[in-house]
């Protein structure tokens, strides 16, 4: 769903042309706000009788409350309307190698509790599925909410997803979307959506963040690996097998290439967490390239070593991403992004000036890695907005 989007009525029977006019009606107080019978009358241009009798129905069944009087469109008192945000509720998940965020909101989207731990992935993965349980139970005791009002969950995790299982994730376990969706509906009524959590990146930036004000943009999201996602005239971009956005495997070095497929891509392999710690010896990761990066301004050879490989395959990445999709801007995300990627931000767009025709802006997101758990919130409210009257 674009960020502009409200549901069209359809025709058909005097039942389902009454349904699509409540959607209408509930979507534009969703969207709009606070507005008066009259003004929803205007806006969608419905008779009057027509806004009249579908606003008491939702009254009634609680999607749409009264919120006393005020001054409508054309500076009149009348009876204010509005969208019931607690007439029901979600959940977002951030599913990460070393971090899991989950998020409570209401029909607005907005945060009511939050929780966030170290995702435990000593077991081998095996109890992922529990720790998501009961994570999405404490955030719901948290909110003071009763679970049975959550009505849709929506969980971000890395990879390629398949109907029962995870592909191309090779920093994380063997993930089992089976088990998972098994456990929460132990506990959940709500319908679980399990979606790419770079996926999810790249919708949180476009409603919350830096890409708020885009039509065309990329998130590059580069922590434990690499990734991208696409948003493409407003809608995000799957691919036709849900890979799109796998930049770890872009080749930027013709002596790099294969003669058998490995899940670590050749950027990836190049570029990861994993490889740079090879170079690190001390257990604090982040500060020890915060280091490095302070040797590297100082012309260290140990640092330049390390980190000009990555200067330079980054950058011609983002030159054929660039080249290819014809961006407004590439916003940048992760541990590393934010760190080695702000050391070369001004370098990167030199060597996209000389070589696309139209460089995007890089940016960097200011989410504070809450991207992929406030997509995760948006794309559960898709379900409750898609068909509001059935759940």
């Amino acid at each position: 769903m674009s960020k502009d989007s409200i549901p069209e009525a359809k025709g058909g029977t005097p039942e389902a042309l009454g349904e699509s006019n409540k959607i209408l009606i509930l979507n534009c107080l969703r969207t709009r706000g606070t507005m008066s019978r009259a003004d929803l009358c205007r806006h969608l241009g419905m008779s009057f009788p027509a806004v009249s009798s579908n606003v008491k129905s939702l009254i009634d069944i609680g999607y749409v409350v009264e919120v006393g009087e005020g001054d409508n469109s054309l500076g009149r008192k009348s009876t204010l309307l509005s969208y019931h945000a607690e007439r029901g509720f979600v959940l977002g998940v951030d599913l990460g190698r070393f971090r899991i965020r989950v998020m409570f909101a209401d029909l607005l989207g907005r945060e009511l509790s939050s929780l966030e731990r170290p995702t435990n992935t000593e077991d081998g993965g095996i109890g992922i599925a529990d720790e998501l349980r009961e994570m999405l139970l404490d955030v719901a005791a948290a909110s003071g909410k009763d679970k049975s009002a959550i009505l849709s969950i929506c969980i971000g995790v890395p990879g390629v997803l398949s109907e029962d299982r995870v592909t191309l994730a090779p920093f994380l376990p063997p993930i089992d979307l089976a088990q998972i969706r098994t456990k929460i509906g132990e506990e959940f009524t709500a319908p679980v959506v399990i979606e790419n959590s770079i996926n999810l990146g790249a919708l949180g930036e476009m409603w919350h963040g830096a890409g708020r004000e885009l039509k065309n943009f990329a998130l590059i999201n580069y922590g434990v690996g690499v990734g991208a996602a696409f948003i493409i005239n407003g809608e995000l971009y799957p691919g036709a097998h849900r890979a799109s956005g796998e930049i770890g495997f872009m080749v930027g070095d013709p002596s790099k290439l294969r003669t058998e497929f490995d899940e670590v891509g050749v950027l990836e392999n190049t570029i990861s967490r994993d490889k740079i710690q090879n170079y690190i010896m001390r257990p604090d990761f982040q500060d020890e390239i915060n280091k490095l990066i302070e040797k590297y301004k100082k012309n260290d050879v140990y640092a330049k070593l390390i980190l000009d490989e990555i200067f330079l395959y980054v950058g011609i990445s983002l030159i054929n991403i660039s080249a290819v999709l014809d961006l407004e801007a590439v916003i940048i995300s992760g541990g590393l992004g934010n760190s080695i990627g702000r050391l070369f931000s001004e370098k990167w767009s030199e060597m996209l000036a000389v070589h696309v025709p139209y460089p995007p802006r890089l940016v960097f997101s200011e989410l504070e890695n809450q991207e992929g758990v406030l997509g995760a919130i948006h794309v559960a409210l898709e379900a409750v907005y898609r068909e509001p009257l059935k759940i």
